[in-house]
């Protein structure tokens, strides 16, 4: 059985709650065709809001492939990532 670990990534454009709701309906979209299985978003304040991504280990989260549904979903952008390296 896979162990369940988690990426983030930071998005820029995310700032409200009404954006995390729009963001997350994006990647839900998305996820069940690729292997991945929940979002987060941690918004503090800073320029750019948290996500984090959980995943089974032998998954590798795309980081174009979730930045293309968030586009889709209003001006949100990945701006950089931290992907789970399986070993």
């Amino acid at each position: 059985m896979p162990e369940i670990v988690s990426c983030r990534f930071e998005v820029s454009g995310v700032r409200t709650d009404r954006d995390v709701k729009k963001a997350l309906q994006a990647l839900y979209d998305i996820f069940a065709e690729h292997g991945l299985g929940q979002a987060t978003f941690e918004l503090t304040g800073a320029e750019h809001a948290q996500l984090h991504v959980k995943h089974p280990d032998t998954v590798r989260p795309d980081p174009a492939i979730i930045d293309r549904a968030l586009a889709r979903a209003g001006d949100f952008r990945v701006v950089s990532s931290r992907l789970h390296s399986p070993d």
